[in-house]
């Protein structure tokens, strides 16, 4: 579209809008002349009004226009025609000034409610107390009591109304008040926890009972009518509960309040907190009496206990074995005990303190402390902080220690006072001292000592070892620490025993025994190992401590050792197989000879000469005594440990027996003196032991009435033997001769010396010991044990 075009468009539509102007322009004009003429009539007909109600109130205008409440005058439109300067000083409009409607002083929510008011007016005439909410000039809220009435023309038509108000805000806001409050107080009555009563003070009936009270009780609110408020209590309550009352009938006090036990009407009882204040009335006469009850039952239950806690919490203070004082906030003693008294050097009794001021006790003791100025000045410092301390140490000239405790008390965050607690520990002192000594010691001794010793915990992580076990391992301090002990040191199976040997240490079993390790070289090594579980001071398993020797030269040379016993039992073997061999060998040219020898004698008696038979008889005994030696060295060699064939015997029977076997010539007499123990043994062995010492004690008695005496007597774990004999005896320095082979005393023909030395080896095999009692020309005693039967 061009330029051109636009302007003529805008033109067209200017045109328009003109016309339109102009036909408002004649409407407003027509509408106006309407209104001008309604406006006249309407001017007309207020001059009228105004004329009628001028006619009217005049008659009345010194009676109403006079008086204290708001007036006001309206038309049937509510305009205000008159009021009085009661109702201009209560509403703030002022018609000389500028007229008004009294609808626009209705409040918004009222204005349909004033409505239907008017149009009540206007149908019946008048209306009475009606409460009207108004808004005044300046935005106050009045409430308005109003009466009003119609006022009608001459001939009967109403034409405007007129009425009184009073303003009734204040009244009514106290009045709601006093109701809120009232139904707040009988809520807060009803729903106390507190039993609540009212009763007459002339014959002490209840008036007034709440819930709780019925709760309390058991009584209902009815049966609480015909009931007085002693009739509640304990028989024994009542006499001081009637005493407190009539001083209050009688103005006496105002109020009173005691605790009493009450009892319910199931007749339990219960202790409650009473108290009671008068109600007077205006001649200060009490006419009524109002009560209120706490049941306290529990509350008492626990200051009892309480009571009871604070006695047995002052006696259990006053006799602990540590000084004890307690103060309050204003530095006053509160308890102190006698234990304080004695370490401090006070003299009058613990009781006696009660109430004294410590302000100046630091001052007045701190001569009995090393450090004066230091005990004084922490004193200060502590009091001021305010903070708990322990074990704070102190030290006293004349040697003692003690250890002290601070403990502020509070009571809901207020400072109420502290606690002393002085402990002498000088005892404990010097046994911690000497602890320490001991322990620097025993370091000393541990880091010195040509043992290595290792400390591990519970995994097996080594924490310490000495110099010397640095030494024996070749690793340092450093290399060790916290490593695995046995993945360092041991290889093989040796690291499963050792986990097997850490489960035992962590069940509290110490033992020792060997271990192959290898040092950091590479070098096995043996070490002699003694462990223990290590614990601390509250007995609880934190590892395990080992004392560690290396035996490596000793395992060497017992590795030799055993190598050299396996070449003599196997060179022992042979000798023995080549006794044997020897034995016979020896036995049957022996046996010839002997043979020989006899055959001899008895043929050739009657041509030798007397001498020569002696000698062929000294050649018989000498070949008789070398076959007895065989026979003995065969015994002797054969004697072995690993052949023992034990079993319970009794000895009677097994000496007995032996007895009957060898000769006893007829002037001696074998004599027991006690009867013989059952024993386990090898029956054997011990008949060859009995046997060999007897014999030996048969072949040197040399008197005309020989005598052998066999004797028993209990030991702790083993039998003591003995034998004794009233032969040759024997010089002391032969006591030891005696049991080595082939070692015989004197001239005896039979003796071979192996028949004590096989006594030796049997009871050696066995566990036992030999000794002997000898005086030469009397006799000879041996004594021999052998272990009890288990």
């Amino acid at each position: 579209m061009s330029v051109t075009t636009k302007i003529e468009v805008l033109e067209r539509a200017l045109k328009r809008e003109r016309q339109a102007r102009k036909a408002a322009e004649n409407i407003l004009e027509s509408k106006s002349a309407e209104l001008y003429s309604v406006s006249q009539a309407l001017r007309q007909s207020n001059s009228r009004l105004k004329q009628l109600l001028s006619e009217k109130t005049s008659e009345l205008e010194g009676v109403f226009m006079n008086i204290n409440d708001p007036y006001v005058v309206i038309d049937l439109n509510g305009e205000v025609l008159n009021m009085n300067s009661a109702a201009t000083e209560l509403l703030g409009y002022d018609i000389a000034v500028e007229p008004f409607n009294l609808m626009n002083t209705v409040s918004h929510k009222a204005v349909n409610q004033v409505k239907r008011n008017f149009s009540e007016l206007l149908s019946t005439g008048s209306y009475i107390n009606s409460r009207i909410p108004v808004v005044t000039k300046n935005g106050e809220r009045k409430l308005l009591q109003v009466n009003a009435s119609i006022i009608y023309n001459e001939v009967g038509k109403a034409v405007a109304a007129q009425g009184i108000a009073r303003d009734i805000t204040e009244e009514t806001r106290l009045r709601e008040i006093a109701n809120l409050q009232q139904k707040q107080l009988d809520l807060i009555l009803e729903n106390s926890p507190l039993g609540i009563i009212l009763f007459s003070s002339e014959d002490d009936k209840l008036i007034h009972t709440n819930k709780a009270l019925v709760d309390m009780l058991g009584y209902s609110k009815t049966e609480f009518e015909n009931v007085k408020l002693e009739d509640l209590l304990e028989k024994n309550e009542k006499k001081n509960f009637k005493t407190q009352l009539k001083k209050l009938y009688n103005s006496e006090i105002d109020h009173f309040s005691l605790e009493t036990k009450y009892i319910t009407k199931d007749g339990e009882a219960f202790w409650g907190k009473t108290s009671i204040n008068s109600v007077k009335n205006e001649a200060g006469l009490t006419f009524q009496m109002v009560a209120t009850v706490e049941n306290i039952n529990k509350e008492k239950i626990a200051r009892d206990q309480l009571r009871e806690s604070e006695n047995r919490l002052s006696t259990l203070l006053k006799n602990l074995h540590t000084g004890i004082l307690l103060e309050n906030q204003h530095r006053e003693i509160v308890i102190t005990n006698q234990e304080f008294c004695k370490m401090f050097g006070i003299e009058a009794p613990a009781d006696a303190l009660t109430g004294a001021n410590c302000e100046n006790a630091a001052e007045q003791s701190k001569m009995m402390f090393e450090d004066s100025d230091k005990f004084v000045a922490d004193i200060d410092k502590i009091l001021n902080d305010k903070k708990p301390v322990y074990a704070d140490e102190l030290r006293l000239v004349d040697g003692r220690v003690f250890l002290r405790d601070y403990i502020p008390i509070y009571n809901n965050e207020e400072y109420r006072g502290h606690l002393w607690n002085y402990q002498d520990i000088t005892l404990r002192s010097r046994y911690k001292e000497n602890l320490r000594r001991q322990k620097e010691k025993y370091s000393n001794i541990i880091n010195n000592m040509k043992l290595g010793f290792m400390e591990v915990d519970t995994e097996g992580r080594i924490q310490f070892v000495n110099q010397n076990f640095c030494e024996i391992s070749g690793y340092s301090k450093e290399e060790l620490h916290d490593q695995v002990a046995q993945e360092v040191l041991l290889f093989g199976k040796d690291q499963q025993e050792g986990q097997k040997l850490l489960s035992r240490r962590q069940k509290g079993i110490s033992d020792s025994y060997e271990i192959q390790i290898k040092n950091k070289e590479g070098e096995t090594r043996y070490w002699l190992l003694s462990g223990a579980p290590n614990f601390d001071a509250q007995g609880r398993n934190i590892g395990s401590i080992g004392i560690h020797l290396d035996i490596t030269e000793q395992k060497h040379l017992e590795m030799q050792k055993e190598l050299l016993l396996e070449n003599l039992a196997e060179q022992n073997e042979r000798l023995n197989e080549y006794a044997h061999i020897v034995s016979h060998d020896l036995k049957s040219p022996l046996r010839n000879i002997s043979a020989l020898l006899s055959w001899t004698i008895e043929d050739f008696r009657q041509k030798l000469e007397d001498a020569e038979l002696m000698n062929l008889r000294l050649m018989e005994e000498q070949v008789e005594k070398m076959d007895y030696l065989i026979e003995n060295i065969l015994k002797y060699s054969s004697l072995d440990k690993s052949d023992v064939n034990q079993k319970s015997i009794d000895l009677n029977e097994v000496v007995g027996e032996m007895l009957e076997m060898i000769y006893i010539p007829k002037h001696i007499k074998i004599k027991f003196r006690s009867k013989l123990p059952r024993i386990k043994e090898n029956p054997t062995r011990i008949q060859q032991l009995f046997q060999n010492i007897i014999s030996n004690a048969i072949e040197y008695i040399d008197k005309p009435e020989g005598l052998i005496e066999i004797d028993c007597q209990k030991a702790e774990n083993e039998y003591v033997f003995s034998i004794k004999d009233n032969g040759v005896g024997i010089a002391p320095e032969n006591h030891d001769k005696i049991f080595t082979i082939f070692k015989s005393l004197g001239n005896n023909k039979r003796s071979t010396g192996i028949g004590l030395s096989i006594v030796k080896k049997i009871l050696d095999l066995h566990g036992g010991r030999i000794w002997l009692e000898s005086t030469p020309g009397e006799g000879t005693t041996f004594f021999f044990t052998l272990k009890k039967e288990s």
